[in-house]
C-alpha cells in the first residue's frame, strides 16, 4: 500500500528498504520498473500538506458514513443545512379561509432550527390534509429559506342537524367543521342518513327553482321520503314515489292561488292525487269564525224567507 508522504528523502529510504528486502537473484520487469518510477515522480509533485488534507477528508467521510449507517441522516442534513444557511426562516400559507395558520403550522411539526432540505414534503402534506377543511395541500421549497404552502379547502355544501349539533358538510357528506353565522344560508338536512343523501334532496328542489330559492331544510322521514321546510315555516310533505311531480303541483297552485303565501302550516301530498292543506292555529281559528258567521247569515236568510 502506498503511503502519501512528505518528501524525497523518505521516498529514497522507502526504496532502499524495499531493495534490501528483495532477493538479489530476482529482478523487476522493465515495464513494472517504469511504472514505479512514474508513480514516484507523481508523488514528488504533491504538495507537502496533502497528507493532512486527505486524512481530514477521510475522517469526514468516515463520520458521514457512520451517521448514515446509524439512521441519523436527518441530523446530518440539518447540520449541513444550518452550516450553509439553509434554515427555514419563512413559511407562507395561502388559499385557506376556514383553516387557521396555527393549525397548519402545528401539522408541519417544524423544530426551531428546521432545515429546508430535510423537510419531508410528502409526510407534511399528508398531515396538513388531515385537517377537516383541507382538501388538498401543496408544499414548495423556495431556497434558501422559504417554504410555501397552498391550501385548497373543501366547499361547504349543507348543514347537518344531528344529536343537538349543527355541522357543516361537504358534498360527499364529510363533516368539515361546526356551523357558524357564515353558514346560516346553507340548507339544513335532518334525519338518519340525511347527511349522505343531501345531494338527492337539493337535486329534487332544483327542479322547481321557486321552491329551491325558499328551501331552508330537508327532513328525511324513515329514510324513505322528504319533507321540505320553506323560509316561512311551511312544510311540504312529499310522497315517496314521484316527489318531483308533487313539487310541480305545489308550484302550480302557488302561482295561481298564492298557496305558499297564505297562513298555512303544511301542504300534504303523500297520497299523490290529493292535496291536504293545514292552516296555522290563528288562521284555523279565523277560518272557523268565518264559517260560523256564514252559517248564521244563511240561517237568517232562510228564516226571512
Amino acid at each position: 500500500m502506498w503511503q502519501v508522504g512528505g518528501g524525497e528523502a523518505e521516498e529514497q529510504g522507502a526504496r532502499g528498504s524495499v531493495d534490501a528486502a528483495a532477493p538479489s537473484a530476482l529482478r523487476m520487469p522493465s515495464w513494472l520498473h517504469r511504472r514505479m518510477k512514474s508513480l514516484a515522480r507523481y508523488e514528488r509533485r504533491l504538495p507537502p500538506h496533502i497528507g493532512l488534507e486527505l486524512t481530514a477528508l477521510l475522517f469526514i467521510a468516515t463520520g458521514i458514513a457512520g451517521v448514515m449507517s446509524a439512521g441519523r441522516t436527518d441530523e446530518l442534513v440539518t447540520s449541513l443545512s444550518n452550516a450553509s444557511g439553509l434554515v427555514v426562516e419563512s413559511v407562507k400559507i395561502t388559499g385557506q379561509m376556514e383553516t387557521s395558520e396555527v393549525a397548519v403550522l402545528q401539522k408541519l411539526q417544524l423544530p426551531p432550527d428546521a432545515s429546508l432540505p430535510a423537510i419531508d414534503v410528502a409526510s407534511a402534506r399528508e398531515r396538513i390534509e388531515s385537517l377537516p377543511w383541507v382538501q388538498t395541500a401543496s408544499l414548495r421549497k423556495v431556497y434558501p429559506s422559504t417554504l410555501k404552502i397552498t391550501i385548497d379547502e373543501r366547499q361547504p355544501y349543507v348543514l347537518w342537524q344531528h344529536d343537538q349539533q349543527l355541522s357543516v358538510l361537504d358534498e360527499t357528506g364529510r363533516v368539515i367543521g361546526d356551523a357558524s353565522d357564515a353558514h346560516r344560508s346553507l340548507v339544513r338536512v335532518v334525519g338518519a342518513g340525511a347527511e349522505t343523501r343531501a345531494p338527492e334532496a337539493l337535486a329534487l328542489a332544483d327542479t322547481v327553482p321557486a321552491i329551491r330559492a325558499r328551501l331552508k331544510a330537508a327532513v328525511l322521514i324513515g329514510q324513505r321520503r322528504w319533507n321540505f321546510v320553506l323560509d316561512n315555516g311551511v312544510t311540504l310533505m312529499l310522497p315517496q314515489d314521484d316527489p318531483k311531480a308533487a313539487l310541480a303541483r305545489i308550484a302550480g297552485f302557488d302561482q295561481s292561488n298564492n298557496l305558499l303565501g297564505r297562513d298555512i302550516v303544511s301542504v300534504d301530498l303523500r297520497l299523490g292525487d290529493r292535496m291536504f292543506v293545514r292552516l296555522t292555529p290563528e288562521a284555523a281559528t279565523k277560518r272557523e269564525a268565518e264559517l260560523k258567521e256564514q252559517a248564521k247569515l244563511a240561517k237568517r236568510k232562510g228564516a226571512s224567507t
